[in-house]
Formats: structure tokens, sequence, C-alpha cells
């Protein structure tokens, strides 16, 4: 079978590649070429940047897919450009939605696939849902058979699940380690599901050519449901040290950061506890056997064999102690005000790294950083 990866060596993607592989099948991934070690020497690389439509059309030109599995299509457009390319080029078009399309559930409520995929709320839950409509009336155009795939909060040897934490996820590890604060959001009361990548590729390997599958939605995600806190206590028993934890309201965190504004009142600021009963009437195989507290030290496990990855983003760091210590002040909580500083921190700082996190501690020099990138 060829199988065609748009993207494919992300957190997602990558566990999704390694089975596709140890299955037999004959993998392709379209990418810019910027991260491609470790994949297996049997992977065929398609070198181009997918937003440049002719030059992807001429790479791929004479190769018919069994199926496309399309990671990067965030809005209608740029699914669209792709569409384009693959219509009637491939036998089964899977698209990586997203599980925050549903409308807020109530704790105990379980999200099927019927629950309403309404949660406008959002930008990127929004633009999910665009793209969702967009292949709907694409098969009516055009008749390519399509699978949308809802996946949730998902984790692997290279991410630690979380809400307020830097892309660069290492960051929140080191903080514990240091005896910094981490946010708990809400008490952590909200109910969570999160699901290891390796679960998450059989559910959708599995599906691969099923008809039935075809101009369905899935959510694939573990059937363990805990609470934030309860997550945030297997991080620490992961690490072997308990966390400082600043307790904070989420409007509180909007105010002071609001990009945070969508991930904590449409994601995992709201409960989340999936049925997967449709994904495994396909998939009879999946069966999201992984539980949290096992997976996140296999994640710890990792970055401690692989110090190199171990990359802590100061600039984001400093933002965090702004926030925690306005908070503090603001409700005249008594705190050891050394660890809101870069006294805390054990390892040694470059200059680069002291810089980045005074720029993020201080609000005019964050403020007028962004704006010269923006003219830059």
């Amino acid at each position: 079978m060829k199988v065609l990866f748009i993207g494919g060596t992300g957190i997602l993607s990558t566990d999704i590649v390694k089975l596709c592989i140890k299955r037999g099948h004959e993998v392709y991934i379209i990418n810019r070429g910027n991260n491609n070690k470790n994949l297996g020497k049997s992977v065929k690389f398609i070198i181009v940047d997918i937003n440049k439509s002719e030059e992807v059309k001429e790479k791929v030109k004479g190769i018919y897919f069994d199926v496309v599995i399309d990671f990067l299509s965030y809005t209608e457009t740029q699914l669209k450009s792709k569409l384009q390319i693959f219509n009637n080029n491939c036998k089964q078009y899977i698209f990586i939605s997203s599980a925050t399309v549903y409308r807020k559930t109530k704790k105990g409520e379980k999200i099927t696939e019927e629950t309403e995929a309404n949660n406008f709320d959002w930008d990127y839950s929004l633009d999910k849902i665009k793209c969702e409509n967009e292949l709907k009336e694409n098969y009516k155009r055009n008749g390519q058979n399509y699978t949308i795939i809802r996946p949730y909060v998902t984790y692997s040897e290279r991410r630690i699940p979380y809400a307020i934490i830097s892309s660069k996820n290492w960051t929140l590890a080191n903080r514990i380690l240091n005896n910094k604060p981490i946010v708990l959001w809400d008490a952590g009361k909200a109910t969570c599901t999160l699901t290891q990548t390796k679960d998450f590729a059989v559910g959708i390997v599995g599906v691969f050519l099923k008809e039935k599958a075809y101009g369905q939605a899935f959510h694939i995600t573990s059937d363990y449901t805990l609470t934030w806190k309860e997550a945030t206590e297997y991080i620490e028993e992961a690490l072997g040290t308990k966390a400082n934890i600043a307790e904070i309201p989420s409007d509180y965190i909007i105010e002071i950061m609001p990009e945070y504004k969508g991930v904590l009142k449409s994601d995992k600021g709201i409960d989340r506890e999936f049925d997967n009963s449709k994904i495994k009437s396909i998939v009879p195989e999946f069966n999201a056997q992984i539980k949290f507290q096992d997976g996140i030290k296999e994640t710890i496990k990792f970055y401690n064999e692989n110090p190199s990855k171990q990359i802590i983003d100061y600039l984001w760091d400093g933002r965090i102690d702004r926030l925690i210590k306005k908070y503090y002040i603001r409700n005249k909580i008594i705190y050891n005000k050394r660890i809101l500083t870069i006294k805390a921190y054990k390892e040694k700082l470059t200059f680069r790294n002291k810089v980045q996190y005074y720029i993020g501690k201080n609000i005019v020099l964050y403020k007028m950083i962004s704006i010269i990138r923006k003219w830059v």
C-alpha cells in the first residue's frame, strides 16, 4: 500500500509513520526536508514546500497513492489547495481535524461522533470545522473519498501534554526541577483524555482503505480519563519531585496572556471524555492501552536519555514568572520572591538566555520586541 504523509515528522505523525513501515507499507513523506532523520531508509521523501502547488504537482506526477494523510491543513484555503493536487490521485484522503470541534460538554458526558461539531468560540476549531465541510462538498463535486480523524490531547516521547506550556516542552519540566511554580488553571478540575501517539497510530492506520470509513469522522482517544490535577501529579511522579503549584483562574491567565484564551475556554479548560465505540467497530485491534502514568514516564525517560533535547524557552519562562508574580501580588499571596527570578535556575544561563528571560519578564521590553518582529 502506498501511503503519503503531508507532514510526517511531527509529534502526532512520527509514530504513525513508524507503524506503517512496520506493517510493510510503502511510505512517502512530503515536507521541506528539515527533520527527516531517524525515520528509516525505506521512507521516500518528496522535498518540496507543500504550499507551492505547481511544484508539488510536478514532484508527485505519475504516482498514485492508496492513502494520503494531511496533517498540515489548518484552514479551508490550505485544504482546498491540497485537494486540487490530490483529487482522484488517491483512493482515500485522510484529514487530521481535531476533537476540539465538538460543543462544550459537562463532566461525565461522553462525546460520540454524533455530538454536535459546533465549537465556534476558537478560530482553530472553527477552521477545522470549515475544513471538514469542504471535504464533504469536495466529495460531491469530485467524488474523492475521505475520512476525518479527530485527535484530542496527544503526547509522545517528545511531548509533555499541558495547557500552560511552551512549545519547547522541557521548559515545564525544568520549572518543576528548579522549584519554580507551574500554573495549574482552575485548580485542575477539568476532565481530560490523554492519548499516547503509539496508541493513536493503531487507530488511524486501521482505517486505511476501509470502505466503511469513507465519508465518516472518527475521534481516536484513550478510554482513560483523569483531571488535569491528576495529570500534573503523574508528571511530578515521573520527574521524581513535587511541583510548586500556582493555582490561577483561567480568566486571570487570559487577562495577562490572551493567547491562551482558546486553549483554556475551548480545549484544556473544559471537560472532555470520549466514547470510542465507532473507531473500535472499524478497527477492532484499536485499544488505547497506555495509561498516562506509564506513558509520561517514557516521555521523561526519553528527555533524560537525550539531554540535547532539553531545550528551555527562557522568554516564555520570564513571561510565566511575570504572570505568577502579578497574581500573587494582586491577591496578597505570600511567596518566596527568589523562585520568580533568574536566580532560581540551577543551570548556568548564557548571556542570550538571560536577555530572553528579562525580555519575557518585562512587559514593556516584550511588547517592543513583538512590534519590531512584526516590522522585520
